[in-house]
């Protein structure tokens, strides 16, 4: 057997051991015992079992404090000691990076990464031939911790999506996972791409979102346009709801012993003691009647005269809860506090309403003005007049397919495969194409594109993180930096400088879906629970006035 015999090589031979195929092929998907116990080894010829004891050195020998192992990872079971005695972890240990030289994953997309490419033609490692708002951060972490790096591209100029058929990664993802990297420069963080690497601190969170160019401006062809805002149904109930305010304004300004109704009928009705009845009776002796005479010649507390019956009555309920939609107020409002405090929730049912009115309006014109007719993304999906697409191997591709929606992966499976950000950027300025992708790449590259329309969608929410090896050396110190720059202000001042522009007119508008009852339940709710307070109220009042009456001081002496 000629397969094992040992033959000497150098590092520079290309010819291999011709009997390391046929070792690997034998002891892969097998368990040994060993001297440290068991040996697992999968499919990928890996170790699955692997572990260590952590010792630490004192005085003269050397003591177990822990374990680690690629399951149950680090356990201490002492801390750690240090020369001289001391258990204090020495100032500035683990917080630098002197002498390390790093290799960097990058690829070009504005902001996020320029290349020099004038500058930089036979050699792009260099830090000099990239600028952006990453390699800013880049920079900015070597001066911080005392590295060197440079920059190595992708072959294929991806961030990194993973290929179930073949169960391989490409861009720099695959990079990483081949240790030609050290780090990343920004990607999104999803689950996927967590199983095989880690991650920095957050710095940045977005959405997706769609842009489309505008074809031309119209004039609106429906002449009912302000009632699109709301389904309805929701019409109807606001309709419904104003002749229940108004019944309920008028009904509580006759229950109230405080209102401008109530406490006439109070002093002439309500007899809880015998000084009250010989007032009552009084009034009979008189013929007195609170409906028809205009002065009180009765014994009993008087009211103003000028304070009318009327006044509260069902027509000016209307009245008043109805200029309400138009921040108007009539001229009669309820006296009694119970009356007041539902005019109080009312209008601020009214306030929220016409604001979420008005915004919703603002983009049923805006959409209508500029010939768009899809407002989100499954519209795409019943319409022929555009086409769409985003770019493959992307956080946002790899999203939508795994959602849980099966519309979202008919959007990837129907939609054209993109190369690259520009090849998007492209399409859309041809017209008639639908481009997906995030939302601050959408805005920034499209910002002086006036007829450019972008749709948010408020889905796919993602955060941004630079892309390690798994259990990096890396991390805790670049990590530890980042908090320092969010402390600081940094990090925001970074992005502002990318990727805030003067002058950028890209049009964003959110989505001008039509409000309907579910949407709007909670606000009727909270109006709900307004109107019971109001009840709670006005027999707290009732009682108030009963109260005072047997004390001998009428409740409602005087106006």
């Amino acid at each position: 057997k000629q397969w094992y015999q040992r033959r000497v090589r150098g590092c520079t031979f290309g010819d291999t051991w011709a009997g390391g195929n046929v070792l690997l092929t034998s002891i892969i998907g097998n368990t040994y015992s060993g001297v440290t116990g068991d040996i697992v080894i999968d499919d990928q010829g890996t170790t699955t079992t692997t572990s260590y004891d952590v010792m630490n050195f004192k005085v003269d020998a050397f003591h177990k404090i822990g374990t680690w192992s690629n399951t149950t990872k680090l356990s201490l079971v002492d801390g750690i000691e240090y020369l001289g005695g001391g258990k204090t972890t020495p100032t500035g240990f683990g917080n630098t990076l002197t002498g390390f030289h790093l290799r960097i994953g990058i690829v070009p997309e504005p902001p996020i990464a320029y290349l020099d490419a004038a500058t930089c033609v036979n050699d792009t490692s260099l830090p000099q031939c990239w600028y952006g708002w990453n390699p800013d951060i880049i920079s900015k972490l070597a001066d911080s911790l005392n590295f060197t790096y440079e920059y190595v591209q992708p072959d294929d100029r991806k961030y990194g999506g993973y290929n179930t058929e073949t169960e391989t990664w490409n861009g720099m993802m695959k990079d990483l996972l081949d240790h030609k990297t050290d780090l990343t420069i920004a990607l999104s963080i999803n689950t996927e791409r967590s199983k095989y690497i880690d991650f920095t601190l957050s710095f940045f969170e977005d959405q997706a979102s769609f842009i489309v160019f505008s074809k031309s401006a119209k004039s609106s062809g429906n002449i009912f346009f302000f009632l699109l805002p709301f389904k309805m149904g929701v019409w109807a109930s606001i309709f419904g709801i104003i002749i229940v305010i108004s019944f309920l304004v008028c009904l509580l300004s006759k229950l109230s012993p405080y209102g401008k109704y109530g406490r006439k009928i109070h002093a002439q009705q309500v007899c809880a003691c015998s000084e009250c009845r010989a007032r009552k009776g009084m009034k009979e002796e008189n013929g007195c009647s609170f409906k028809e005479t205009k002065e009180f010649a009765c014994r009993v507390d008087k009211v103003e005269e000028e304070d009318t019956l009327g006044d509260m009555s069902f027509y000016n309920s209307v009245w008043v809860v109805s200029t309400g939609f138009v921040q108007q107020g009539g001229e009669t409002l309820p006296a009694a506090p119970s009356g007041r405090f539902l005019l109080f929730f009312w209008w601020l049912f009214v306030m929220i309403l016409v604001s979420m009115y008005t915004a919703n309006l603002t983009a049923h014109l805006t959409l209508e003005r500029n010939d768009i007719s899809i407002t989100s993304l499954f519209d795409l999906l019943a319409q022929s007049e555009y086409s769409w697409g985003l770019i493959t191997d992307r956080n946002l591709e790899s999203m939508m397919k795994n959602h849980g929606e099966d519309k979202y992966g008919q959007l990837v499976q129907r939609g054209t495969k993109l190369g690259n950000l520009g090849v998007g950027i492209e399409k859309v300025q041809d017209g008639g194409f639908v481009f997906i992708d995030e939302s601050s790449v959408l805005t920034f590259n499209f910002r002086d594109n006036c007829t450019a329309i972008q749709v948010n969608t408020g889905k796919f929410s993602n955060e941004w993180a630079f892309g390690l090896q798994t259990n990096s050396p890396y991390a805790y110190v670049i990590n530890n930096m980042f908090l320092q720059y969010r402390e600081e202000g940094w990090l925001t001042e970074v992005w502002d400088k990318w990727y805030k522009a003067d002058g950028a007119c890209t049009t964003s508008i959110g989505s001008d879906m039509r409000f309907d009852l579910t949407i709007l339940s909670g606000l009727f709710a909270i109006f709900a629970m307004g109107i019971g307070c109001s009840f709670i109220l006005v027999i707290l009042e009732t009682l108030h006035a009963a109260y005072r009456d047997c004390k001998g001081k009428p409740g409602t002496g005087s106006a």
